[in-house]
């Protein structure tokens, strides 16, 4: 995915903790607006975010220790899939959501929709909030019934994946919880941010990669996730 930025109150950001968060997402997403009603799907509000070419709907709702969350996605005009994954519930400013949008395989491009190669798979990864604990969400390529994710100290995440629905019945979505100890800084950034995440099928091969150290325009081949 191209564009991302995590929504949390300003009380919560240093300038170099928001610096930090850019970066984080910038590996599979662009900066977008971040700010809005939760219940008027807050991403929908302010200028510059992609316009969706079907209504934003819930793919998945869940709860992390007390922490209800939504994973909404939809097709945009010009920058293929978004997902946006919000506290539910958040209130007027949709604080701790995050929303990102590129394209993908599976998802139908518009006369409008920006050149760029499609995806197989994408992340984002937060560590944790006031609403949320740290997490791991994105999309896949519908043949992948899991996600592994790698970190460089060598600790490994298996997540199920999920199916979509229409009109993104051909994507599968994942949304996990990262260790209690997940911490994002500029000390530790090469050491945790993961560094790769691969698609499965269900005879264990991998179909889809995304190895951000060293994909070539946000794109990784096959074997840079063995």
């Amino acid at each position: 995915m191209e564009r991302a930025v995590e929504r949390r109150s300003v009380s919560l950001f240093t300038p170099r903790r928001l610096v930090l968060a850019f970066v984080v997402f910038a590996a599979v997403l662009m900066p977008v607006a971040a700010l809005g009603a939760a219940k008027d799907w807050w991403f929908l509000r302010y200028g510059g975010t992609p316009v969706p070419t079907t209504a934003p709907q819930v793919v998945k709702e869940g709860e992390w220790n007390g922490h209800p969350w939504q994973l909404i996605a939809y097709p945009s005009a010009t920058h293929g899939l978004c997902i946006s994954f919000t506290p539910k519930d958040s209130g007027d400013n949709g604080g701790g959501g995050a929303l990102g949008c590129g394209s993908f395989v599976g998802v139908a491009r518009t006369p409008e929709a920006k050149a760029s190669p499609d995806m197989t798979i994408t992340f984002m990864a937060a560590d944790a909030t006031e609403q949320l604990p740290a997490r791991i969400v994105g999309a896949v390529i519908d043949e992948a019934s899991v996600v592994e994710i790698h970190f460089v100290d060598g600790d490994v995440l298996r997540v199920p994946t999920f199916a979509g629905p229409e009109p993104m019945q051909h994507v599968r979505f994942y949304a996990a919880r990262l260790p209690a100890n997940f911490r994002l800084t500029p000390e530790n950034f090469t050491r945790v941010f993961p560094s790769w995440v691969a698609g499965l099928d269900a005879s264990g091969s991998v179909v889809a990669c995304s190895a951000p150290r060293t994909a070539k325009d946000g794109i990784s081949s096959l074997s840079d996730c063995r």
